[in-house]
């Protein structure tokens, strides 16, 4: 420990400010952003004349480029640390999201995208690094109470949206979302967020002990990222996450669109509905936090199964003839069940990561994890986007969606969680 050491109390407070900035991170910068494109879709169709494969390519090109910043965020964060990648991180997106009042054609447009997604998925790896390096034991709780802005944020944002483009159209929507990430955010976060307890004096297991460690217990660092990161279960640990990827993020990006196009319901319900899935998705944070906390690697393999359940109940949704009572019903049920799932895939990599491979290499393994998930979710925007300009509907897509996401369940139900907290108290007894 290199810092001189705090109070106890003093320490847990700079811990809780990291979880502030997170909240505003995931509320704002990237959650909020996000969930104001795909409601929209519609407008931007209309007004633009693209074709629902151009525009929703949008946050296909974000994941995309996501995945790649992944690949090289674990060395840069290593390398100037998690602060000074995150702040002007959000301020990229600031200026990107705020650049789309200018957007009038498709390369501008995908430009901004690739902007964008490089800074997001930096700044969500740097919060969830400082995160588990703050917090041990409670660390899928925690991580899921930061990530509650994105909850926040489904709760304002896609109502808030459509009354914007409603009266002001797409473009200054988007201008005036990315004012309030450059000057909210990012003068909070300069001011909230704090790397290492180390700096203080601690280490993240003296802080969050939990019940499993013996007090004076020395914590096993973890190995090395150069001794697994060429072993079976790791690489099948990033495939798993590429497939969580396609079966959340990929088919959140049509959630309003199937809903105002393939179903009675309306546009109102189609906001309305993804309102409702990112709300409960805050309940879902907590809920499989607290699950992740306690079966750790097979919670998580519940969560994803969790996800192929929602997208089958898409199905009753779309049923022509249905009375609007049972469609109502149905919808309240697919959001409940999306929104839950959603929730528990946001809150994973740092939980996989630090349960699984310990904290020496959290900065790589999140890193790639997180490059996996938004590759994943980028090849599932193009491929759910390609098959429904293809067959006409969401039935083929949202199969292939369930059936993914049985696979992903079945390959982590296999992981080895040698550094949670449970699996050490297991070993021990």
């Amino acid at each position: 420990m290199s810092g001189e050491r705090i109070s106890v109390a003093q320490a847990h407070r700079l811990a809780r400010m990291n979880i502030v900035a997170g909240f505003l991170v995931w509320g704002i910068a990237l959650a909020g952003v996000s969930m104001m494109m795909p409601v929209m879709y519609n407008s931007i169709l209309e007004s633009m004349h693209w074709t629902i494969g151009e525009t929703t390519r949008f946050m296909a090109i974000k994941s995309a480029t996501s995945a790649l910043g992944g690949l090289v965020a674990g060395s840069l964060l290593v390398r100037v640390g998690a602060k000074r990648v995150l702040v002007p991180s959000i301020f990229v997106i600031g200026i990107a999201t705020s650049l789309l009042y200018f957007a009038k054609s498709l390369p501008f447009y995908y430009a901004l995208a690739a902007v964008s997604g490089v800074c997001s998925v930096w700044s969500v790896i740097a919060i969830q690094v400082t995160l588990a390096r703050w917090y041990s034991a409670s660390l899928g709780r925690m991580t899921g109470f930061a990530m509650l802005g994105g909850a926040l944020a489904g709760f304002v944002v896609p109502m808030s949206t459509r009354m914007g483009v409603t009266h002001w159209g797409w473009h200054a929507t988007a201008g005036v979302a990315g004012l309030v990430v450059l000057v909210l955010v990012g003068l909070s976060i300069s001011l909230l967020v704090h790397e290492t307890p180390e700096a203080y004096g601690y280490t993240a297991d003296e802080l969050d002990p939990g019940k499993a460690r013996p007090g004076g217990a020395p914590a096993d660092p973890g190995e090395d990222f150069a001794s697994f990161r060429k072993t079976p279960q790791f690489w099948m640990l990033i495939l798993a996450t590429a497939l969580s990827g396609v079966i959340s993020n990929g088919i959140n990006e049509y959630i309003p669109l199937f809903i105002e196009k393939h179903t009675a319901l309306g546009a109102t319900a189609a906001a309305l509905g993804f309102t409702i899935v990112m709300l409960i998705s805050g309940l879902g944070k907590i809920l499989f936090g607290w699950v992740f906390d306690r079966l750790s690697t097979r919670g998580v393999a519940l969560c994803w199964a969790l996800c192929g359940v929602a997208a089958l109940a898409t199905f009753p949704m779309g049923m022509k003839g249905a009375l609007p009572l049972v469609g109502y019903a149905t919808f309240l049920a697919f959001t409940i069940l999306r929104g839950v799932s959603h929730g528990g895939v946001i809150v994973q990599a740092p939980v996989l990561a630090r349960h699984i491979y310990g904290v020496r290499a959290l900065p790589q393994v999140i890193s790639l994890l997180t490059a996996a998930f938004h590759l994943g979710a980028a090849a599932g925007i193009v491929a759910i986007g390609a098959g429904v300009d293809k067959t006409g509907g969401f039935t083929l897509p949202f199969i292939v969606v369930a059936c993914v996401a049985f696979v992903a369940a079945g390959i982590g139900w296999q992981f080895h969680p040698r550094h949670w907290a449970g699996q050490q108290a297991a070993a021990k007894a």
